[in-house]
């Protein structure tokens, strides 16, 4: 496998229209991310589904092969209890180590908004990626001081070279020309360097995209709700490594290109989360809507208004549901005519499609959330 020998001499284009464009696009999807007005309740379910897939991201790059449902599972359980089984203790850990780091990074970030990224703080998020999980000659927190290899690439041999290239890794990054870089060319740069110089005995990879997170959790970049880039690395993985290695090995230390991939994912990942975001939204404004409507409709008796809201507001937390179900008793909606005929249920489905609340298409039902477009600008 080949080496390439570590240099803080490399260039990077920060002035190439598709970086200029891509972070612009960036901080002002942030922004406005930023700014939308959200209850705790989905904020908090925004911030779980952010962690869920980072954490899903970063361990799956490496080979641990664990589900977005188990992961999410995970969080959400108390330290002490078990989720997967015994004979997956360790990816078990392992997520429970990342999603940890997340809550750390936004920690740090809280106390003190200009904690600068230093060789203590990564190897503080070293310890806390790989602390209680047995991995060969690693050590929690510490520099290796052996050989070793990472897929395609030989990083820096000895103990003596890993020392001397983090610290001046670190010296580089605040005090050279990254420090006048904007906060996404920053992160995704600080996590080339992590990688390449593969400083521990394991858990590299981890750290390098922590340091990335907590380098654009500190510039705004995913203050809302916390995600990474680790979702879009897993999901274009061979391009990830290629495009490492093309610095490397290609481009005479060129970073342009690699910065370049991660700042359209970038994009793309908070495209996705403002996506979310707008659908909570969404789902907000559609109650008041559907409160609105039967408020309007002066003849409808109070009894029957509070069940057709009530259905609604379930209803919309679901993304269908079978009508024949509803109608034979055999779903969770059906709770609200007990006791009633059909000819009750099917009068008040008749009421909510005339007034645009809900879409049937066959048998199938769904809360009709696409007629907030038309309050849309």
């Amino acid at each position: 496998m080949p080496l390439w020998d570590v240099t803080f001499d490399t260039h990077l284009n920060v002035s190439l229209p598709d970086i200029v464009t891509a972070v612009a696009r960036a901080e002002a999807m942030a922004s406005v991310i930023r700014g939308l007005p959200l209850s705790p309740a989905v904020q908090q379910k925004i911030d779980a589904l952010n962690i869920m897939r980072a954490v899903r991201g970063t361990t799956g790059i490496e080979g641990t092969e664990i589900s977005e449902e188990e992961v999410a599972e995970i969080i959400a359980s108390p330290e002490t209890s078990r989720v997967l089984p015994d004979s997956r203790a360790r990816e078990e850990k392992e997520a429970r180590n990342a999603a940890a780091v997340t809550t750390f990074v936004v920690e740090v970030v809280r106390r003190n908004s200009t904690t600068p990224l230093t060789e203590g703080l990564i190897c503080q998020m070293h310890e806390m990626i790989t602390q209680g999980i047995d991995y060969k000659n690693n050590v929690p927190g510490r520099y290796r001081n052996h050989a070793v290899t990472a897929g395609t690439y030989t990083p820096p041999r000895t103990g003596e070279e890993v020392t001397d290239l983090m610290g001046r890794f670190v010296r580089w990054f605040n005090e050279g020309p990254p420090r006048y870089w904007p906060a996404a060319i920053r992160a995704v740069v600080a996590h080339f360097y992590v990688v390449s110089i593969h400083p521990f005995g394991d858990g590299n990879g981890r750290t390098a995209r922590a340091v990335e997170s907590f380098l654009l959790y500190q510039g705004g970049i995913n203050a809302r709700g916390f995600y990474s880039l680790s979702n879009f690395y897993y999901r274009k993985r061979p391009e990830y490594v290629a495009m490492l290695d093309n610095v490397r090995f290609k481009t005479s230390g060129d970073l342009t290109p690699f910065v370049t991939f991660a700042l359209e994912g970038l994009v793309a990942e908070l495209s996705a989360v403002h996506e979310e975001v707008l659908q909570e939204m969404t789902v907000i404004a559609f109650r008041d809507f559907a409160r609105e409507e039967l408020t309007r409709a002066a003849k409808l008796e109070a009894k029957r208004r509070d069940r057709m809201y009530d259905f609604l507001l379930e209803l919309v937390e679901r993304e269908a549901v079978s009508l024949r179900s509803i109608g034979r008793g055999q779903d969770a909606l059906s709770r609200f005519y007990a006791g009633t005929s059909s000819k009750t249920l099917n009068r008040d489905l008749t009421f909510l499609r005339n007034h645009q609340l809900v879409a049937i298409t066959g048998d199938i039902l769904r809360a009709n959330l696409e007629v907030m477009r038309e309050f849309m600008a």
